[in-house]
C-alpha cells in the first residue's frame, strides 16, 4: 500500500483531517504516518519481530532514513531535514515492545512511554504541519501524549487480552492483564476509574497542546484542530459511557467525524492569522 492508503485504512482520523492540509505536507505527513505505523505494527505481531526492528534502529542511529522500508520516506527526510533522534526513540520502545509485552507501572513511566511512542511523532510532525520546531516542540509533544492517551483510554480490553496493561499498576491495585480482561465485577471499579483519571490527564495534554495550534500556518492549522477534536471526543464518550471498558472499544461513526470535523472549521473561521515569526 501506499502512504495515503495506509493512512486511509488505519488512521481514520487522521485521514480525514488530512484533506484538509496544504497538499505537500498532507503527502509527506502520510510518509511519515507509514512509517511509525510501520515500526508499531512490527511491535504488535505476535511473534515480535525485535530483530526486524533492531535492523530499522541501528540504521537509524546511523542517521540513515534509507532504513526505513517506506515509499518516499528518505528523501522526505532528507528535503525536510528531519530529525531522526524522535523516531530512534519511538523504535526503541518498539523494540522492548516485541521483545515483552508492556505492563506500565507508575504515572511517570506511563508518560514515559506516551512520549516514547506518540510524543515523538508530534515532534516530528512539528515542522511538516509549518510551525517552528523550536517554539512548537513542547505544545506538539504535549498532544501526541494526549491522543496517545485517548488511544488507552479506549483500547483497554484490546490491550489486556494481548497481555499489555498501559493504566499504572498502582491506579489499578496492581491488577494483571488478565485480571482486566476478565472484567469480573469486584474489578471493574479499580479499573474504570483509572480510565476516567487517564482521560482527565490527557484533558490536561490536550489543553497545554492547545498553545501552539496558533503558531501552525491556517490551513494546516484547520488540519490538526480536526485531528485534535475527533481524538478528543473519543476520550470523552469513553467517560460518557461511564468507561465501561468489558462492553469494547468505542467509536465515532462516520457522520458523527464529519459533524465535528465542519463544526471546527466554522470555529476556526473566527481565529486570527498565524503571527508573524
Amino acid at each position: 500500500m501506499t502512504p495515503r492508503e495506509i493512512l486511509a485504512r488505519h488512521g481514520s482520523s487522521f485521514h480525514l483531517a488530512s484533506r484538509f492540509l496544504r497538499p505537500v505536507d498532507a503527502r509527506d505527513i502520510a510518509i511519515l504516518y507509514a512509517a511509525c505505523r510501520l515500526i508499531d505494527d512490527l511491535a504488535d505481531e505476535e511473534t515480535g519481530r525485535a530483530d526486524d526492528i533492531q535492523r530499522l534502529l541501528d540504521g537509524l542511529r546511523r542517521h540513515s532514513p534509507e532504513a526505513i522500508p517506506v515509499e518516499g520516506f528518505a528523501e522526505m527526510a532528507i528535503r525536510r531535514q528531519l530529525n531522526l533522534a524522535p523516531l530512534v526513540t519511538l523504535t526503541e520502545s518498539a523494540c522492548r515492545e516485541a521483545r515483552a509485552p508492556t505492563c506500565i507501572a507508575s504515572e511517570a513511566e506511563l508518560l514515559d512511554y506516551c512520549y516514547a511512542v506518540a510524543g515523538t511523532v508530534g515532534e516530528m510532525m512539528c515542522p511538516l504541519l509549518g510551525a517552528d520546531p523550536h517554539r512548537g516542540r513542547d505544545a506538539a509533544v504535549s498532544l501526541g501524549i494526549a491522543m496517545q492517551m485517548t488511544n488507552i483510554a479506549r483500547d483497554v480490553l484490546e490491550d489486556a487480552r494481548q497481555e499489555r496493561r498501559y493504566l499504572p499498576a498502582d491506579w489499578v491495585d496492581g491488577l494483571t492483564p488478565a485480571a482486566i480482561a476478565a472484567a469480573e465485577p469486584p474489578h471493574r471499579h479499580h479499573v474504570s476509574t483509572a480510565i476516567r483519571r487517564l482521560v482527565e490527564l490527557g484533558e490536561q495534554h490536550y489543553q497545554r497542546a492547545e498553545s501552539g495550534f496558533a503558531l501552525i500556518p491556517l490551513r494546516n492549522r484547520q488540519a490538526i484542530r480536526i485531528a485534535t477534536r475527533l481524538y478528543r471526543a473519543i476520550g470523552l464518550r469513553v467517560v460518557d459511557q461511564d468507561c465501561q471498558y468489558w462492553l469494547g472499544r468505542v467509536s465515532l461513526s462516520h457522520s458523527e467525524r464529519a459533524r465535528l470535523a465542519f463544526g471546527t472549521l466554522a470555529g476556526l473561521m473566527r481565529e486570527p492569522a498565524r503571527p508573524a515569526p
